[in-house]
């Protein structure tokens, strides 16, 4: 009877180092995938999706083998220890703290409470309005948040950030109530000045100042450090992206990023601050175009059927495709930012896993600020499953980070993420 046990025993013990060996390989694939283009391999897009699998896998294989007091255990526990960069990326250790303040002022209706009011210190915030379409607020907040758009005059008005960087923003006729008009008649607000994007992809800002005429304060962007004159033209509607700030713009502008089709790309400020010039540059990155109903047979676990298998294989395909689009449009967003003469600071939503390629290539030697201060998942897209952090506040070193939130107040598909940074 022992002798068959032991049989059993080394079949079984045998087939688990097996496993155990192709964990760890699979996890060192995921290590490198920041350093891993996928326009060599379009599969190398889809490796990274397998962290959390290949890490729940080493942790039940390193308990198997301490429950029986053997040395392979060592095998997960140095291969985790291997990716400490990685797992910092994915999760950050919850500090017992004030950690949400800014999400309590909005809970609790307290829009006048602006925590980190020093004069060294400055807050951004990186948002994706989802294009305002979600009207189903969560049942915690308060009833003076009706709508998405009411939710960002709302963040806006607590927050009382220096600088915001809006992704899938749209404004319709400024004549009628819309949010452009709300945002520039918001007491709260006065004194931003915003920098968009019309129909025609043209550049334009305009400040919001309540006592002045709308069209009497647009600026069209003519070129490099000319916007000197106001449009007669009139701007019907506004689409993409939104930078507002409290700081003097010496200069601003916008670029598509090879998706003519898609209000994303790159917007970008130089911007007084104090003393000192700061170059801000918000993003919006290609996305997967991955639908909800094409979500369904993942969510459910519904593998099996025809129609599952061929909606998983089209999935995919969207992944290798986008991964190799956000890797293309990284290098034109690293060679802008290399050719800076200023600090940088980088918001937006990048559509991407936290340790891809594409965000490996644009953070290069910037703090991001969930990895210096966040806490817990740190995941930015507001869905149930899968939900990432693909929303992203980016610092040059020499700026201190004070603190990371993300408002968890479902009014887009995507989480605010509020940063407090210092001089």
């Amino acid at each position: 009877m022992k002798s068959r046990f032991d049989f059993l025993w080394r079949g079984l013990r045998a087939t688990l180092t097996g496993i155990n060996l192709l964990l760890a390989m699979g996890m060192l694939a995921v290590y490198a995938i920041p350093w891993l283009d996928p326009r060599w391999l379009a599969p190398l897009a889809l490796v990274g999706f397998l962290y959390v699998p290949l890490l729940a896998g080493l942790i039940i294989c390193s308990v198997l083998w301490m429950i029986r007091v053997n040395a392979r255990f060592w095998i997960s526990v140095v291969i985790i220890a291997l990716g400490w960069k990685v797992h910092s990326m994915w999760w950050q250790w919850p500090w017992p703290s004030n950690a949400e303040p800014f999400t309590h002022a909005l809970v609790q209706g307290d829009f006048q409470k602006a925590p980190y009011d020093s004069k060294r210190n400055w807050k951004v915030i990186s948002y994706n309005v989802g294009t305002f379409k979600l009207q189903d607020p969560s049942s915690v907040t308060p009833k003076p948040i009706s709508s998405s758009r009411d939710f960002l005059i709302k963040l806006l008005d607590a927050v009382q950030p220096d600088l915001v960087g809006l992704q899938d923003f749209v404004s319709w006729e400024p004549s009628k109530s819309d949010v452009l008009k709300s945002l520039r008649l918001h007491p709260g607000l006065q004194g931003y000045t915003l920098l968009g994007q019309d129909a025609k992809r043209q550049s334009f800002r305009i400040f919001l100042d309540a006592s002045k005429p709308f069209h009497s304060q647009l600026y069209r962007h003519q070129g490099k450090g000319s916007d000197d004159g106001t449009s007669n033209e009139r701007l019907t509607w506004v689409s993409g992206m939104v930078m507002l700030t409290r700081w003097p713009v010496l200069d601003h502008g916008y670029q598509n990023l090879g998706e003519p089709s898609h209000n994303g790309g790159m917007m970008w400020a130089d911007m007084l601050m104090a003393k000192d010039t700061l170059r801000w540059v918000n993003l919006h990155l290609a996305s997967n175009q991955i639908s909800p109903p094409e979500l369904g047979p993942v969510q459910a676990l519904e593998l099996k059927s025809d129609s599952s298998q061929r909606t998983i294989k089209g999935i995919l395909r969207k992944i290798a495709y986008s991964a190799r689009l956000r890797a293309e449009q990284a290098d034109q967003i690293r060679v802008f930012m290399d050719e800076s003469p200023y600090p940088l600071l980088v918001t937006g939503d990048f559509n991407d896993l936290p340790y891809s390629f594409a965000v490996n290539r644009i953070k290069h030697k910037l703090k991001d600020t969930f990895e210096s201060k966040g806490q817990g998942m740190g995941n930015t897209y507001a869905r149930t499953f899968p939900s990432f952090r693909i929303d992203h506040v980016m610092v040059d070193p020499r700026f201190h980070v004070l603190s990371h939130e993300v408002v968890r107040l479902r009014y887009s598909d995507h989480y605010p993420v509020v940063a407090v940074l210092g001089r």
